[in-house]
């Protein structure tokens, strides 16, 4: 039977060098990681997936042998245009040739700015007849609607699973000043040693960052940031259950830069058949680039994706204020989300100092 083959990668951009630690990726937020890494996931790549389903035939009818991840990327239920930042990601689809790849890149390069688009070349020693690509490309400058501060007079200690603890850097801000920044931060859950809160950006998004009090995955800690944003804390100002952050209490968070290059293929083996087409898929490249920055002024994102198939205000007054410490000191998850969105279009668990500047 002839036989086609599919290609996916994730292309960014390029802020900074790689972090020495490993910094990993998973593809589906249901995918379970190790919690002393650092890791990534962006649902770009299921928008490519997606893409990719379309241009060949729809959901495949069968895959052999049976695959647990493209069978969660092949049934994710989601509304991407909901989901993803408006006009700051594009997904493109053809047939693979050097021309498809130059015309993306022209457009990609407008996208973001940049002189040259950042998608790979096409391998012509490597063509192959029939084959189908699909480029994808996120790039989003998340601005707070206020700036937080820099933290200059001491390290936060951050600890890591292992019990070790590392002097970083961090921004955030405490005492009388955070009485400022009541419309900005929104605590949105706070229990035991467990707290989430959301700084708000301009276009209707926000910065949500979630310190839980065990491992989760993705999908579970995205879903409780559901229900906390539609609910969240409802107390009186100044009190323990306050929504807003308010005057005395303490909000410190590390700063992170990091890059990361991710092959997939070895996850996806599998033969896909459809509905609508007579030939047999199988993945053949799967790669994915992402680059994440945060800082006490905002957090940006670029992300690219390439696939491809052969055949093959200040808070009121209340008595009394109670101080309380927000401190990112321990693995947390980062989110880049849009209001009313169901998934976030970017997130970070931070399970190490991978991404971290050391104190110095």
């Amino acid at each position: 039977m002839k036989r086609s083959a599919f290609l996916c990668s994730l292309a960014a951009l390029a802020i900074a060098p790689l972090a020495t630690a490993e910094v990993l990726s998973v593809a589906h937020p249901e995918v379970s990681f190790p919690a002393d890494k650092t890791v990534v996931w962006t649902p770009l790549f299921q928008a490519a997936w997606d893409r990719l389903n379309t241009e060949i035939g729809g959901a495949p009818v069968k895959v052999e042998p049976p695959n647990d991840l493209m069978t969660k990327l092949d049934t994710f239920q989601w509304r991407a245009e909901e989901v993803m930042p408006v006009d700051r990601w594009k997904v493109w689809s053809g047939l693979a040739s050097a021309g498809f790849v130059k015309t993306t890149n022209q457009e990609a390069a407008a996208m973001t700015g940049e002189a040259a688009g950042p998608f790979s070349g096409f391998d012509e020693a490597a063509e192959v007849p029939g084959r189908v690509m699909v480029l994808a490309l996120l790039d989003r400058d998340l601005n707070y609607t206020k700036g937080l501060y820099r933290g200059s007079t001491a390290p936060l200690e951050f600890q890591g699973k292992d019990g070790k603890a590392s002097p970083v850097k961090f921004f955030g801000v405490r005492a009388a000043l955070s009485g400022e920044f009541g419309d900005v931060v929104r605590i949105l859950a706070r229990e035991g040693n467990s707290h989430a809160l959301q700084i708000a950006a301009a276009g209707e998004e926000s910065l949500v960052l979630y310190l839980p009090a065990g491992a989760e995955t993705f999908a579970e800690a995205g879903r409780k940031v559901v229900n906390w944003r539609e609910g969240g804390l409802k107390g009186e100002s100044g009190s323990e259950s306050d929504p807003r952050l308010h005057k005395n209490d303490d909000l410190r968070i590390p700063y992170l830069n990091l890059a990361v290059r991710t092959d997939f293929k070895p996850l996806l083996a599998g033969d896909r058949s459809y509905t609508d087409n007579p030939t047999t898929w199988s993945i053949v490249r799967a790669e994915q680039k992402v680059d994440f920055q945060m800082t006490e002024k905002g957090a940006k994102v670029q992300a690219t994706t390439e696939l491809g198939a052969d055949p093959l205000g200040a808070p009121p007054k209340a008595p009394p204020v109670v101080p309380r410490k927000f401190y990112f000191d321990r693995p947390f998850f980062v989110f880049m989300w849009r209001d009313g969105a169901a998934w976030p279009y970017f997130g970070a668990w931070v399970g190490d100092t991978a991404a971290m500047e050391a104190w110095k």
